[in-house]
């Protein structure tokens, strides 16, 4: 049977600091915490370290005890032995499941990032520690941002969250704990209406004047000549690939031949690890084979990581382009018109940003704007929901005013006088207009 005691050490009448018991004039004190004091079936003696609280050390003593026969008998539970271990090491196992699991590293990498800031910032050290309250905590720290740093959008706030249910979803699966702490913790509320860095599509003649901008540069920009800028853009909007997409091309991607021109990148560089094969205009198709002639094959089109910081192309050949744009004014009213537009603008009046992403935007605004069904529409943007294409298309007042207009709604014409009779200004109705008698 367990037993609990309060060790007996000895210590300086003066400084009450433990001594050795042959110090002169040491008294006897008892320890202020208890200890517990077991054997397990085996025989062996064991010594724990309890709690200043008796009943508390009681507790534990028993629960020890009851533990060292289930182990002795065979039955132990996998639980037990997971809790003592510290998160770092559960994560450590995690981060290889989701490897094997054929995730690539970059998602396995941000996913694992994501985690580690969550369990520093909440200082969870092994698995009871976790609490939904301090993740709750912590998304809105997240969201809030410090005075060196911008919050994060809800989109962004939830991504951290859905990383670290991952984790505790698979502590649960993998029978490491016996309930997933924060699977009652639900995404945060307006993650579509929070959005921090929002995007605009190109106009047709800002596209225009952005792609003879980038056709025309003597500069390199991210080690790409302006020739390679205009056709890595002039792609871009012809199949809505990402940047890391079109980093990943080579010559071989291309296929210009044939009746249907086709451009494809591999599954392992896709966002969503499916081959995309997108079709080509047959203009752009064209010019795009006199571009790869000279390319060497085996080799990306667009060599370097340019990917990483795609922005800074796209906002550097925008200010090329507005400051030409500006130079056709004829006299300065128009000059400060035009100056005061968001014309070929980085960024517009309301926060919206033409990045090399918007580029995406822009083909999938226009293939929406081409009359295809919603189907194609999103097959064509290579999204999982039409919900999700539908935010990446930009719908103009004049796009909406100019279809409400081919409406076929009947209309019976009317009359001139009975236009007037209708609306209260006829000849007549004037003279009344004062009133039953002031009128006469």
């Amino acid at each position: 049977m367990a037993e609990i005691f309060r060790p007996v050490y000895h210590a300086d009448p003066a400084t009450s600091k433990r001594v050795n018991a042959s110090f002169p004039g040491a008294i006897r004190k008892k320890s202020p915490t208890w200890w517990i004091r077991y054997y397990t079936p085996d025989g062996r003696r064991h010594k724990v370290k309890g709690y200043t609280d008796k009943k508390a050390t009681e507790t534990k003593a028993a629960e020890l005890e009851r533990r060292g026969i289930r182990e002795d008998a065979g039955i132990i539970d996998p639980s037990d032995t997971h809790a003592k271990t510290p998160l770092a090491e559960h994560l450590q196992d995690f981060d290889r499941y989701l490897t094997a699991r054929g995730n690539t590293p970059a998602y396995v990498s941000k996913t694992i990032t994501r985690i580690c800031v969550c369990l520093d910032a909440c200082r969870f050290v092994r698995i009871a520690d976790i609490q939904p309250s301090a993740v709750v905590e912590f998304l809105a720290g997240l969201r809030q941002g410090t005075k060196d740093a911008a919050g994060k959008s809800t989109k962004t706030a939830n991504d951290y969250l859905a990383a670290v249910k991952g984790f505790t979803r698979w502590l649960w699966r993998d029978k490491r704990t016996g309930v997933d702490a924060l699977a009652g913790l639900s995404q945060l509320a307006n993650g579509d209406a929070d959005i921090r860095h929002a995007r605009r599509d190109f106009q047709p003649e800002e596209l225009q004047r952005f792609l003879d901008a980038a056709r025309t540069s003597p500069r390199s920009i991210r080690n790409l000549p302006g020739i390679d800028r205009y056709y890595l853009y002039l792609t871009a909007c012809a199949t809505g690939f990402r940047a890391s997409e079109l980093a990943s091309m080579m010559p071989e991607s291309f296929d210009l031949d044939g009746e249907t021109p086709a451009a494809t990148v591999q599954g392992t560089c896709t966002k969503n690890k499916r081959q995309a094969v997108q079709p080509l205009p047959h203009d752009v198709a064209g010019t795009l084979r006199e571009y790869l002639r000279d390319k060497p094959s085996g080799a990306p089109v667009w060599p370097g990581k340019w990917n990483t910081r795609a922005f800074l192309m796209v906002q550097a050949d925008l200010q090329a382009a507005r400051e030409q744009w500006l130079k056709t004014a004829q006299n300065a009213p128009q000059r400060e018109r035009m100056e005061q537009s968001d014309f070929l603008a980085y960024c517009d009046g309301q926060g919206r940003y033409a990045d090399f992403h918007a580029l995406r935007h822009s083909f999938i605004t226009m293939v929406g704007k081409a009359g295809v069904s919603p189907k194609e529409h999103q097959d064509l943007a290579r999204h999982s929901t039409y919900t999700l294409t539908s935010r990446y298309t930009h719908s103009r007042f004049y796009d909406l005013a100019a279809a409400v207009q081919s409406l076929p709604i009947p209309v019976t014409p009317s009359t001139g006088r009975e236009v007037l009779s209708a609306t209260g200004t006829d000849s007549h109705r004037a003279q009344n207009s004062l009133g039953p008698f002031l009128g006469l």
